[in-house]
């Protein structure tokens, strides 16, 4: 096989990774967890601390109550957990990519 042959099957194997894994980003979400990102986006954004204990009760509540799955709760969670950890902009980007990609 040619080295022209190669470097198209390397791009076409590239291409269809990115399409069957995606760019990381998050499947559709139902209302509650939307409205969670919601509140997560701005707590991020204005580095809340305060904020993340009360957020994490009523997510993990929302759960028990079957408002939100455990995907939703998962993603939801990761996020805080970012903040805790003072990873305040990775958290922000999350929340606001959560967002962005319920918009179809």
């Amino acid at each position: 096989m040619n080295t022209n042959n190669r470097s198209i099957i390397r791009w076409v194997s590239v291409w269809l990774l990115v399409g069957i894994v995606g760019c990381g980003g998050y499947d559709e979400v139902g209302p509650t967890a939307y409205e969670y990102a919601k509140s997560l986006y701005s707590i991020t954004n204005r580095k809340a601390q305060d904020r993340l204990p009360s957020v994490t009760d009523a997510i993990q509540a929302a759960r028990a109550d079957g408002k939100l799955t455990d995907r939703e709760s998962g993603w939801l969670i990761g996020i805080v957990r970012d903040a805790e950890d003072g990873n305040w902009e990775a958290a922000n980007r999350a929340a606001r990519q959560l967002l962005e990609d319920q918009v179809h």
